[in-house]
């Protein structure tokens, strides 16, 4: 990441996918997804539990120390182990509350960091992709395996994208009209090197084997790194330059809960409160 051109780190930044190149809470949900997976096979027995608890929260913590504790990681670590706590406590599996309590951990350590942009961006993604992928998800169901992978992917990306554009606008006031297409592609993209890379570091080397792997892997990240380009140069990949005040900020979160109840429980009372919503918002921008 350090010797990367800044032409391909600004490209990177404007469609909205830095955080594939950065060390962040992606890399270690994938690795918290696969130790899961590996130590499940274990007896449901108290001691093969408790050891399962201490291999993934001391997994999860090493890897936190070796990437120098970023607080995108950190704060990945804290929610993964508030969960999995929960879990072995046989505790219900309330998301919201592992949001909120890895938040309040955090805050007791540093009440400023509730104004830095990362922290803003991490749990505005993770709420929305809690709160509106299964409700996404399930509006368009598909038999064929491949097509909802991708129905999958791309509701993902919508949810996560709902909630953090309006913090995006206020901090940077623009936005790529790519992103959504970016995020879609890039990301299960990223996902493959990712586990590329992991086979790079940990399997051994016979017949110059991580050579042969080494030279696939760098001519794939050259790929990618054209691919980004090529959409960053597209003139409809041109940033838009809206402006979003704080007022307007609130006004989008209200607005989306109501669209949210409206799609959860199915009420139109919810969807009436939404457009009366944006209705009053637009006069007082109008006057």
């Amino acid at each position: 990441k350090s010797d990367i051109d800044k032409n391909i780190i600004k490209a990177y930044t404007q469609l909205g996918i830095i955080h594939i190149i950065a060390i962040s809470g992606m890399h270690l949900d994938i690795i918290f997804k696969n130790l899961v997976f590996v130590t499940g096979h274990l007896p449901r027995k108290i001691f093969w539990r408790l050891l399962e608890l201490a291999i993934i929260l001391i997994t999860v913590w090493i890897y936190t120390f070796i990437a120098f504790a970023s607080p995108s990681v950190v704060r990945a670590s804290i929610f993964f182990s508030l969960f999995f706590v929960g879990t072995f406590l046989n505790q219900p599996k309330y998301t919201l509350n592992c949001i909120a309590g890895g938040i309040l951990v955090i805050l007791f350590f540093d009440i400023h960091s509730i104004y830095h942009i990362g922290l803003q961006l991490s749990y505005a993604a993770v709420i929305g992709i809690h709160l509106f992928y299964r409700i996404f998800y399930k509006m368009l169901p598909m038999d064929n395996p491949i097509l909802n992978w991708m129905w999958s992917n791309l509701c993902i990306t919508l949810s996560a994208q709902l909630t953090t554009l309006p913090i995006l606008l206020y901090h940077f006031h623009q936005t790529s009209p790519l992103v959504l297409i970016s995020n879609f592609m890039m990301v299960p993209l990223s996902t493959l090197l990712l586990y590329a890379l992991i086979g790079l570091v940990i399997l051994p080397n016979p017949v110059n084997f991580s050579m042969h792997l080494g030279g696939l892997i760098q001519s794939y990240i050259n790929f990618l790194n054209r691919v980004v380009l090529s959409f960053h140069q597209n003139p409809i990949g041109t940033p838009l330059l809206i402006q979003m005040s704080g007022r307007m900020v609130v006004s989008y979160y209200l607005g989306l809960l109501f669209v949210y109840l409206w799609l959860y429980k199915r009420k139109a009372k919810y969807l009436f409160y939404s457009l009366v919503l944006i209705t009053l918002v637009s006069l007082i921008k109008l006057f």
